[in-house]
């Protein structure tokens, strides 16, 4: 209809940005004091694609200028959202790690996001069986797996910001711990999943390979010792 509101906004459902339309609307008006108000506005949005619910929350007061609302959606909206990838080989407990690394950084508890993927990396190290008196020479033993020196240079880059996260509780930036993700699963890529593919793709051609004819003395070998019907 003519007279319904519309809005685009991020569907978590569709995974990208649709158009919405307003279902219902409240508006409350808090605080004792009549010079000074607090609003809080309640807007429901429903998908005009996938019909899922979104609930936008407005909050400003009297002090707030123009365009300073605080405005939040329920549930939070995943656009930015990261997703635990598969890897076939990765033991239980590391893959429990990583997606705990995940989750933490998608509810934006940054330090312990950084202090996940510390210990994910401590729990490769000791897979591999590589020893060393701290984590810099156990990522150093990481070269006898890793003919890429550059992911190497990018794990020492990592380990200093989980120094920091532990150590100073500094919280380190979303793009930092995003990128020490990628870094991470670079290299769960390569330990776990790459292996275990080429060792997949080996087996198949194996099975494919046509199986050598019989020659021609063993054919007359077989027909000789066949006894008659």
């Amino acid at each position: 209809m003519a007279d319904e509101k519309r809005k685009r906004l991020y569907c978590n459902s569709c995974k990208q940005l649709t158009n919405h339309i307003l279902k219902g609307e409240h508006k409350g008006i808090f605080g004792s004091d009549p010079e000074f108000s607090e609003v809080l506005e309640y807007a429901l949005w429903i998908c005009m694609g996938c019909e899922f619910g979104t609930l936008e929350q407005t909050y400003w007061n009297d002090a707030m200028r123009d365009g300073q609302e605080d405005v939040n959606y329920f549930p939070e909206r995943t656009e930015h959202a990261l997703s635990t990838k598969p890897y076939s080989k990765l033991k239980p407990q590391l893959r429990a790690i990583y997606k705990e690394a995940i989750a933490c950084y998608n509810a934006q508890a940054l330090i312990l996001s950084a202090v996940g993927l510390r210990a994910l990396l401590e729990g490769i190290c000791h897979d591999k069986r590589l020893k060393g008196k701290n984590l810099k020479v156990k990522i150093d033993g990481l070269q006898e797996y890793l003919p890429n020196k550059n992911i190497i240079r990018n794990l020492h880059h990592f380990r200093f910001m989980g120094n920091d996260a532990v150590h100073e509780l500094a919280p380190p930036k979303p793009t930092e711990v995003a990128l020490a993700i990628s870094v991470i699963e670079d290299l769960l890529n390569f330990l776990y999943e790459l292996d275990y593919k080429a060792s997949q793709l080996r087996e198949m051609r194996r099975s494919k390979k046509p199986k050598p004819a019989k020659s021609a003395k063993a054919v007359s070998a077989v027909l000789t010792i066949t006894p008659n019907p």
